[in-house]
């Protein structure tokens, strides 16, 4: 930083007026001009400014703090063990070689964000990125892009998707051109997966694909799973199930030689999930059973979501009682767990929650309260992120229970409906 600014930046920091640091030594309007870089103070005038900010005249040449924040800004790119980057964190947090240099301890506090994003603390992360929008202005190139980036995760992690993809997409354009490779991946994976989010498919594509070719080259398997899986749901919406087939085996195939658990699972969840929609049931329930192997317990919306899937399997096979099973073993976490429609929970484990008691109405045979439920908040539940296969599907079972019912006129407008929302399932772009 010139003098100026880093006059200012210091006198941000404390939350010092102007007039305040400039009683006594100089007028608040030079005062102004002296930060805002239009003159330079006189020595004698610098001395005193800088005594009242309790800061040295010149900063120090701070080659540990560049160290400390660099090692910490690494352990952030692919973070795998959050106990470890914690206690690393726990060991630099107020080590005081990150606090005598200007432009370090911006790029201390930028890595902050990212640090509380990653271990799930949402609330400090949001605090500090308040406090950081004060200091935008002082912001190197790069600095200014993480800072957009790391926004972008934010909203991204509050499931604010559409603001994601704008702060991603705005942080793409304010990139250095020395940005490395592994950085660029990481951008572009976000872009990729928060398109996807977005259903903006052709966009999720192009960004996924793009990170993917960074990661084979930089040998990241994590990544490269969890990009083959984006590529092949994209492709997959827009009908080219012949690609998404090839990104699901490819996924597959490296996802099961990984021991990352929650990956494993993410991989056999959605290649199940790929072969219920290719009415591939017994693949499909195979599949998802081998997924909730290593789902962990705490993640309850993903194993009701599991549940769903295998009764909705067996549903199709006509093995009611082995559906029957399954919802009994996801009535007992409902009950344990105290689970309702009330929950102040996220769109998608409340989802997850209504999906699992509209299929249970269904299997114990109580109709009024399924066609209540399904109709009244399921399919709106679903319209709002045009889930059409499942829009399509839910319309089928109830076109089912109306023929049975001999609904006829109702059976009708359900089917129309279930046949509509697979049209728009296969005609996206």
């Amino acid at each position: 930083m010139d003098t100026g600014l880093r006059l200012k930046y210091h006198r941000l920091k404390k939350k010092i007026s102007l007039e305040e640091v400039a009683s006594g030594i100089l007028s608040p309007r030079e005062l102004k001009k002296i930060e805002s870089g239009l003159k330079e103070p006189s020595l004698a005038d610098l001395e005193a400014l800088c005594k009242k900010l309790e800061i040295p005249l010149a900063p120090k040449d701070n080659p540990v703090g560049k160290v400390l924040v660099k090692n910490f800004k690494s352990s952030l790119v692919h973070p795998q063990n959050k106990g470890k980057i914690m206690e690393q964190y726990s060991d630099i947090k107020d080590h005081p070689l990150l606090h005598v240099n200007e432009d370090i301890e911006l790029e201390y506090s930028i890595q902050q964000i990212r640090y509380f994003i990653v271990i799930g603390d949402l609330d400090t992360a949001e605090l500090k990125l308040k406090e950081m929008e004060r200091f935008k202005e002082f912001m190197n190139q790069e600095q200014f892009y993480l800072f957009h980036k790391y926004n972008g995760n934010y909203h991204y992690i509050l499931n604010d998707h559409e603001t994601a993809l704008k702060t991603y997409l705005m942080a793409e354009k304010i990139a250095p051109s020395t940005t490395s490779p592994s950085e660029l991946g990481d951008l572009y994976y976000s872009i990729g997966i928060s398109s996807s989010q977005c259903w903006e498919t052709e966009l999720a594509f192009k960004y996924t694909d793009l990170a993917l070719k960074i990661y084979q080259q930089e040998f990241v398997p994590k990544r490269i799973v969890e990009c083959h899986l984006n590529i092949a749901m994209t492709q997959q919406r827009i009908g080219n199930f012949k690609i998404a087939t090839e990104h699901f085996k490819n996924a597959l195939t490296i996802g099961r030689k990984l021991e990352i658990d929650i990956l494993r699972f993410t991989t056999e969840f959605n290649v199940g999930y790929s072969n219920f929609l290719f009415q591939n049931f017994e693949a499909s329930i195979h599949h998802v059973t081998a997924a909730l192997e290593f789902v962990p317990a705490e993640y309850t919306a993903d194993i009701l979501l599991s549940y769903c899937l295998i009764i909705k399997c067996n549903i199709e096979l006509e093995n009611i009682e082995e559906a029957l099973k399954w919802q009994m073993k996801g009535e007992e976490i409902v009950v344990e767990k105290h689970l309702n429609l009330n929950l102040p929970t996220n769109h998608a484990f409340k989802e997850a929650i209504m999906e699992f008691f509209c299929l249970s109405h269904y299997l114990n045979g109580e109709y009024d309260q399924f066609e209540s439920l399904v109709v009244n908040t399921f399919l709106p539940s679903l319209s709002v992120n045009d889930n059409f296969y499942e829009i399509g599907y839910y319309y089928g079972l109830l076109g089912n229970l109306y023929y049975n019912q001999e609904r006829y006129k109702d059976s009708s407008f359900a089917f129309n409906n279930s046949r509509l929302a697979y049209k728009n399932l296969i005609t996206i772009k």
